[in-house]
């Protein structure tokens, strides 16, 4: 019994001694986490050692204590939503607690650590009143640069038509600007500048995606800061920044119908001088018959720092596309030869181009002026239609200024933006007709110049009321005029003319934020759409013009909750309701059934439900969900019988998941979901489409410095139409663009 009991206390000594040993080798972490701007302590954020995976949560008191940490040297991170990741270095000594404080600066976030600067001043996400989203780099690399459709997947409220998988697309949000068959309605900006001309065309093809680096989507009329063409919201791409040193990155993909792209950069800087070169061409064969596409982008990226004089920024982008349009097809062709094309010769050679100079100037008292200069334009050949064929080229010189200022009010920040913008666009356009049979050009049909200008000027407000609630008020009036210059016809014919309309754009939005984690907001605005040249002067095949037009207009209310649950899931829900009026449409001419005119007539109102969460379950797994739901119904319109309709490509239901997991080794996994309801595929409600649902996933791999990737689209090999529609042009037909069915991409890329 005693040898028992000495080989216990044996053993109970060495046990004893190892616990003394081991907790002499570790010690603590304690420290308090400040709000840089209001120097108040933050709850709820988290303070983690990656290297070992364990942290701790600040209290109300901004107070954290991270234990048995062992002995070493470690970098200590932050992590909260509407604040920037700020890091320390610090040496835990043994049987010690070594203290390390935070100071963060608020910023627009999400779990990507991403910052909204759509708003024209960097603002807290605590302090906008409006839905906003942010696509991360993570994001963007599971679309391998393709497009800007699959990109804005996971944002609910988006429509998108893709029927080519190239770089152009077709985007909607809540319904608006379907009617079209470009992106209208939003507007588009690269680094803040807008590229969406002053028409309110987008072309996608000039959004060089391979070097985005995040993407800021913004809900809601924008026109109070920005003008016209926002009437929804503002896509805003954020490119990558030269860094000091030297670096590059390289990409190559290869994937099914022909498809491959190559591209790269590099990039570099020292003493405040920044430099970035890059280049990358993109080719498809295209799933359909007549569907090839290529591009080529060619850009630059320089920079200064000139301290106290200011930062010079300077940026160039070129690029050219071919297109090969198949057109549309009737229903028993998309069952039974989906690749099919409906046209022999329509297609684009398009040239865009856009260069900028940037400067930006602050003073100590966080006053700062912002002057832009740019210039862009877009040269076109060719025809949507196989009986047409055109030349195109639309170029723009503008500029703006604003001077932003801050002083205190009872104790609190205010802040004020003054602007000013200035822009003319000149359009020149040649059609001819051409013969369907042989493509052969014949005879000039119509020719011309249009010039637009337009005069903004702009004054926002923000007031920050004891750090809980944030208003923003802004009024923005644009003037803007129009000189047509028939140069085809003559006499009585000529249709020379010029005119102006102009508006006002109001909104108020607030956000309060009872908790550090949730937030209130809401707004009420205002936007416009001019009217198009075409439909003012020139007109279409089937309808006269009408200088008469008067601006679309949309006013939005909209309410919403956003906010963060235990540090690890990010959620936004809004209610909206959209009033659309003097939408620009054609009316059939009451002597001729076949002849029709634009005019003033459609109102539209537009109310649903968007709902999105964001969720890093744990340190290697993150899920996304995002759900729509909209109605939109014609509220007034010409045609008595399309009151009460519902618009046409308006799905009531959407909704898209995914998940990501990323292994410790490199290796990471990723699958989404897309689910399309059905739809209306005429504003008459005569035909309905099914809609349809998509499953892509993705395996990608990392060593060192190399990268690879392999995705599947649409893994279910689905049958279905990226766009659907009917149209009763003497008579009725069905119309579907065939979508890819399961494809495959292979994608291999370096960096130094």
């Amino acid at each position: 019994m005693k040898k028992y009991i000495k080989i216990l206390s044996l053993i109970f000594l060495i046990f004893t001694s190892v616990l003394s040993i081991n907790a002499q080798n570790k010690g603590n972490i304690k420290g308090t986490v400040i709000n840089k701007n209001t120097n108040e302590k933050i709850a709820d954020v988290q303070v983690v050692i990656k290297k070992l995976g364990i942290g701790a949560v600040t209290d109300a008191n901004g107070i954290f204590i991270i234990k048995d940490v062992p002995a070493g040297e470690y970098t200590v991170e932050t992590k909260s939503i509407g604040f920037a990741t700020a890091k320390n270095k610090i040496k835990v000594t043994s049987g010690k607690t070594t203290e390390i404080n935070f100071s963060l600066k608020e910023e627009t976030q999400t779990v990507d650590e991403v910052t909204i600067s759509a708003t024209k001043t960097d603002k807290s996400v605590k302090a906008i009143g409006s839905q906003i989203y942010v696509i991360g780099a993570k994001r963007i690399e599971q679309t391998n640069g393709r497009n800007i459709s699959e990109a804005l997947m996971e944002i609910p409220g988006v429509f998108t038509e893709d029927t080519q998988h190239s770089e152009a697309s077709v985007v909607s949000f809540r319904g608006v600007g379907l009617h079209t068959y470009v992106t209208r309605g939003i507007l588009v900006l690269v680094d803040g500048i807008p590229i969406t001309e002053a028409m309110g065309r987008t072309s996608f093809e000039g959004i060089d995606m391979q070097n985005a680096e995040k993407i800021e989507v913004m809900k809601g009329p924008v026109s109070a800061l920005y003008g016209p063409n926002g009437l929804t919201g503002v896509i805003n791409v954020i490119e990558k920044k030269p860094q000091d040193g030297i670096h590059g990155d390289f990409e190559g993909l290869i994937g099914s119908y022909g498809t491959y792209k190559v591209g790269g950069n590099i990039n570099g800087g020292k003493n405040g001088f920044n430099y970035l070169v890059k280049a990358n061409y993109y080719s498809s064969d295209g799933y359909r018959d007549h569907s090839a596409y290529e591009s080529t982008h060619l850009g630059t990226k320089l920079s200064k720092d000139f301290k106290a004089a200011g930062k010079l920024k300077f940026t160039f982008d070129y690029s050219l596309s071919n297109s090969l349009l198949a057109g549309s097809i009737d229903s028993i062709t998309f069952i039974e030869n989906p690749t099919a094309a409906d046209r022999l010769w329509a297609g684009y050679d398009k040239t865009l181009y856009r260069a900028y100079l940037d400067y930006v100037k602050t003073w100590s008292n966080n006053s700062a002026l912002t002057v832009d200069i740019y210039t862009r334009g877009r040269y076109d050949e060719g025809h949507y239609s196989d009986r047409a064929w055109g030349k195109y080229d639309v170029d723009l010189f503008g500029g703006e200024a604003r001077y932003t200022f801050g002083f205190d009010v009872a104790g609190q920040k205010n802040t004020i933006t003054i602007g000013g913008k200035f822009d003319r666009e000149t359009s020149y356009m040649e059609e001819y007709n051409r013969d369907e049979a042989t493509g052969v050009i014949g005879d000039l049909d119509d020719q011309g110049t249009v010039t637009y200008d337009l005069s903004g000027f702009y004054i926002q407000d923000e007031f920050n009321i004891n750090n809980k609630l944030f208003l923003t008020v802004g009024l923005r009036y644009d003037g803007i005029s129009y000189d047509w210059v028939d140069e085809f016809n003559e006499g009585d014919r000529n249709t020379s003319s010029s005119t102006s309309v102009d508006a006002f754009s109001p909104k108020f939005g607030f956000a309060y934020n009872p908790m550090s984690n949730l937030t209130v907001f809401g707004n009420i605005g205002k936007g416009f759409n001019p009217p198009q040249y075409y439909q003012m002067f020139i007109g279409g095949y089937t309808a006269e013009p009408n200088p008469d037009l008067k601006p679309e207009y949309l006013t939005n209310y909209e309410i919403g909750l956003r906010g963060n649950l235990i540090n690890k899931i990010n959620y936004q829900i809004s209610y909206f309701l959209m009033d659309f009026t003097d939408q620009i449409e054609t009316v059939p001419l009451p002597d001729n059934p076949y002849l029709e005119k634009y005019d003033n007539i459609g109102d539209t109102r537009h109310q649903g439900v968007e709902v999105s969460v964001n969720a890093q379950i744990v340190d290697n797994l993150s899920a996304f969900i995002s759900y729509s739901y909209l109605d939109a119904r014609y509220t007034n319109s010409a045609d008595e019988d399309l009151i009460g309709q519902v618009l046409r490509k308006s799905p009531f239901n959407q909704y898209t998941l995914g998940a990501r997991y990323d292994f410790d080794f490199g290796l990471g996994i990723s699958a989404d979901y897309k689910f399309v309801g059905k739809y209306h595929m005429d504003n008459e409600n005569m035909f309905m489409y099914d809609g349809y649902s998509l499953l892509n996933a993705k395996v990608m791999y990392k060593w060192k410095d190399i990268k690879a990737s392999f995705a599947v689209n649409n893994l279910l090999d689905e049958k279905y139409a990226a766009r659907a529609y009917a149209s009763n042009y003497r008579g009725w037909s069905q119309n579907y663009s065939p979508g890819w069915p399961i494809n495959y991409t292979f994608t291999i890329a370096y960096s130094f």
